[in-house]
């Protein structure tokens, strides 16, 4: 019976469930050949060294580097700044509409109230009320300008004994 693992970059190993791992390899990695068998290994899988040159120099093309890093969380910032300036915009819109509405209601009301305070004047003082009211507030002023001329400290003083001998009577 066999087991199959996923390895690495998508090759499959398939080993026996009693079959040992395979041995490590003889001479370590990092232990360089003095013949020419280094370069051989460095540029394993590739035609030739130039072929590996160019294939490293497309890798680091595509490394990021700090400015980028920096350049791309700028952008990402940028965008959110974006983001949150046309919410702000959108929000002073709505609040905008809000207060049209808002002061086409008061204007309403304001001409409701006005509506409601001739209907109220005609009710309880007929045709023209508002010549009939300031007929009687020009009528209060004359008479008050007349009650000022009268003499009634006078009047007062000599009205004050009868009124104490009245309340007086009364309480017998």
């Amino acid at each position: 019976m066999a087991n199959i693992t996923g390895a690495p970059e998508g090759r499959k190993e398939i080993t026996e469930i009693g079959e040992p791992m395979p041995a490590a390899p003889a001479a370590p990695l990092d232990v360089a050949p003095s013949d020419g068998a280094s370069a051989k290994k460095t540029t394993e899988g590739f035609a030739s060294e130039a072929a590996f040159e160019d294939y490293l120099d497309a890798v680091a093309e595509d490394v990021l580097t700090e400015e980028t890093l920096v350049d791309i969380e700028r952008a990402a910032a940028r965008e959110e700044l974006q983001r949150q300036i046309e919410d702000v915009r959108d929000e002073i819109g709505n609040l905008r509409a809000r207060l049209h509405i808002i002061r086409n209601r008061a204007g309403s009301v304001v001409e409701e109230n006005i509506r409601w305070a001739d209907a109220s004047a005609h009710a309880q003082l007929g045709d023209y009320p508002w010549l009939k009211l300031s007929g009687a507030m020009a009528a209060a002023f004359c008479v008050g300008k007349l009650l000022q001329r009268l003499p009634f400290g006078s009047l007062a003083t000599a009205a004050a004994p009868l009124i104490l001998a009245a309340a007086r009577e009364r309480r017998r």
